[in-house]
């Protein structure tokens, strides 16, 4: 009996070891390196969107995620939890989903606010925000692929606010950080926000399999059982119409298109240049602008009137990441192979890239591959009448083409101390030094009677919100001439003496030379924050003079397109145009080309617009980029609407889009991989958008002079996918 009666207590403790194991097995096994665990049943019973359900794909239990409209917030800590921050040096969040397009998950996270403080309002340069301590003080937003176990990682390095882009952690996308600089003693709240979120279509689901601080980078997580690219470098988890099944999809898709571009010619009515003979002005021999009365032109070397529609990035190339990722590839072109080993390329030596673009193309042409794309690209610009070959493009490809292009210089002058992001320390004689050997890459092009201009740099990222440059100066200790200018210039200012600073600055400091030492994290009276709001516009003057004096020294000839900005996000990018011919801008607007009349009213130029796009995710990509359609006939339309109510604009006279060739499906090296070519990775055209897009180009001389009226139709607005 007693032996029996210990069987059974033995019996008992196994069963009870058992289900401890097997709920232990149910549980996210946490990384090494975690110095905090965050608790997702807490995540459970505190948000309707969240519940605790078994998991396929992962080995335990997950907080299984369904987005509603108005409600797409995960709050992961209430800011309430004894959390030490400042030991951790990453967050992590395993997750998983399945929908036919790219989740986005932004971490918000939200500035501490002491117990007495509960209820008032933030204080800014001392003005009162009603509602900001609602807000997020920094946001890092990240890419998620479907159908791929992503250990999303970030670092907290990325809260002080000085980089707005991301470095990658393969399979993870694209990342980037908006906001204001948070210090970790400082953190309160944090949520996980995810997108996109429309109904019926765009109700995002996704799996959390754990959420973790740690000190140290994780290992991934482990690899795909199937490969998610094919052979030509298309996405193997959904089909489409025009999807290239076999070797000879694709090389029957080339030699139709070298059929087409052999027959290719532009209109009777356009110049050698694509200008429009039917308007002329006096001829240079090189690209100028001119006001008629009525509108801006370009003027193209023969004298025609000329507006530029373009396209960017056309080259043979759409490289992607593979290191970090090379389970997703069924197949990789042969590295040791003479011809197949020039898809390959080092990113900054450190990532292997793998071209598909080019890979293509070699299995149908061989060695004689290039030639081959070079006659087809001029071909199908013809053709499709694109008369100038924008942005990012091949330079060598557009001087042997015979058609206008711009010429985006490299390497914009910076210095050793950075004073916000990539702003340089612009008073400096190194920044001026340097401004004297940017200049000299024009050499070679200055006399080039086909180039029409070029950008000085593009999205400088002090440019991305509407920043206080010489107020970010202060949140570090460096030691720059650009603060030094600055003592001077508030000493001038305040000439009422130190105790006059003092006072309106909150300081208490002896003497004006202190000021360059001064390292402030808040702003402590409306008068500082003016103050530096104001220098910012100096800093902003020398920044872009100092490189457009010197620009103009070396290349009288062409014009200086400005530095593209991402868009106009305060003061400082308006006062930038006062030392361009042309003010570019990159418009990712909707449903057309975003405000230019006030560019133009302030700055007296002409405007450009470097870069816009839309994209969908029914052919083989899971994201749509900036703007997005529901699908490729939409895409036609959108472009058809932007570009012909642009150029009804009198303001506008280039409108370029953002480009030649769909980006790869496993991310360029910075993680982007959306829908937004003229052509897919195998060369196949999107004919919906291009027999809209050739359409308007055809129009929009006539369009500009108001002959014809421009397209009036808006698409369906459906959300935007990109990171």
């Amino acid at each position: 009996m007693l032996t029996q009666m210990k069987q059974r207590l033995l019996n008992t403790f196994i069963l009870i070891v058992f289900v401890c194991l097997v709920a232990n097995c149910k549980r996210q096994a946490a990384p090494s390196g975690t110095i905090f665990s965050f608790n997702l049943k807490e995540m459970d019973t505190k948000d309707s969107i969240a519940t605790s359900a078994a998991s396929k794909i992962f080995d335990e239990d997950v907080l299984n995620v369904i987005v509603k409209e108005g409600k797409n917030q995960l709050v992961i800590t209430d800011g309430s939890e004894l959390i030490n921050w400042q030991k951790a040096k990453y967050l992590v969040c395993d997750l998983y989903h399945e929908n036919n397009y790219s989740a986005i998950v932004y971490i918000d996270f939200y500035k501490k606010t002491a117990a007495s403080e509960q209820g008032s309002v933030v204080q800014q340069g001392g003005q009162a925000i009603e509602g900001e301590k609602e807000k997020p003080r920094i946001s890092p937003k990240i890419g998620i692929l479907p159908g791929v176990k992503t250990r999303m990682i970030f670092p907290l390095s990325y809260l002080d606010g000085q980089h707005f882009f991301m470095g990658r952690f393969p399979p993870q996308l694209k990342g980037v950080v908006s906001g204001r600089r948070l210090e970790l003693s400082d953190i309160g709240k944090v949520a996980l926000r995810i997108e996109p979120v429309m109904s019926p279509d765009y109700l995002t689901k996704i799996e959390i399999a754990g959420v973790y601080l740690l000190d140290t980078v994780p290992v991934p997580l482990e690899k795909l059982s199937q490969p998610i690219v094919d052979k030509f470098g298309q996405w193997t988890m959904k089909n489409w119409e025009g999807k290239t099944q076999s070797e000879s999809d694709l090389k029957n898709n080339l030699q139709s298109l070298e059929s087409l571009a052999r027959k290719a010619a532009l209109p009777d009515d356009w110049s050698s240049y694509g200008g429009w003979k039917q308007k002329k002005f006096k001829a240079t021999g090189f690209f100028r602008t001119q006001n008629d009365g009525k509108r801006w032109w370009f003027v193209d070397p023969e004298g025609c009137a000329f507006l530029s529609a373009g396209i960017d990035c056309i080259r043979d190339k759409a490289e992607g990441l593979v290191t970090g990722q090379e389970d997703m590839f069924a197949w990789l072109p042969p590295q040791n192979d003479s011809l197949f080993s020039k898809a390959y390329s080092s990113r900054r030596g450190e990532f292997l890239q793998v071209d598909f673009v080019q890979s293509n193309l070699m299995r149908a042409y061989g060695v004689n591959w290039r030639a081959k794309w070079e006659q087809i690209t001029t071909g199908l610009l013809k053709q499709w009448r694109v008369n100038t070959i924008a942005n990012w493009s091949d330079i060598d490809f557009a001087r042997k083409a015979k058609l206008p292009y711009v010429l985006n210089m490299s390497r914009f002058p910076t210095t050793k101390v950075l004073l916000y992001r990539d702003f340089p320390d612009v008073f400096s004689d190194e920044y001026a030094k340097n401004a004297i050997e940017f200049a000299k890459q024009l050499e070679k092009v200055k006399n080039d009677r086909y180039l029409i201009g070029y950008f000085l740099s593009n999205e400088p990222e002090w440019g991305f919100g509407d920043n206080n440059l010489a107020f970010e100066m202060f949140a570090t200790n460096n030691v720059s001439a650009t603060k030094q200018k600055m003592s001077d210039w508030l000493k001038n200012k305040y000439n009422g003496g130190i105790a006059s600073f003092n006072n309106a600055w909150k300081q208490n400091i002896k003497d004006f030379s202190e000021i360059k030492s001064l390292v402030m994290k808040e702003s402590l009276s409306g008068e500082c924050w003016n103050d530096c709001k104001e220098f910012s516009g100096i800093m902003v003057d020398q920044y872009v003079k100092q490189v457009c004096d010197e620009v103009k020294k070396v290349d009288g000839n062409h014009l200086n397109l400005g530095m593209r900005y991402a868009a106009i996000t305060s003061e400082l990018c308006y006062r930038a145009g006062n030392y361009f011919d042309v003010f570019s801008i990159n418009g990712y607007s909707f449903p057309g080309p975003p405000e230019t009349a006030e560019i133009a009213r302030r700055s007296g130029k002409p405007v450009l617009i470097g870069e816009y796009h839309f994209g969908s995710i029914d052919k083989g990509l899971p994201a749509t980029g900036i703007q997005a359609a529901q699908n490729q006939q939409d895409r036609g339309e959108a472009y058809r609407y932007y570009l012909e109510q642009g150029f009804s604009r009198p303001e506008l006279i280039g409108i370029h889009y953002f480009q030649w060739m769909d980006q790869p499906v496993f991310g360029r090296y910075d993680g982007e991989n959306y829908n937004i070519g003229f052509l897919d990775i195998c060369m196949h055209p999107y004919k919906e958008l291009i027999d809209q897009a050739k359409l308007s180009h055809e129009l929009m001389y006539k369009i500009a002079t108001g002959e014809e009226k421009a397209f009036n139709k808006i698409i369906r607005k459906v959300p935007q996918i990109f990171y």
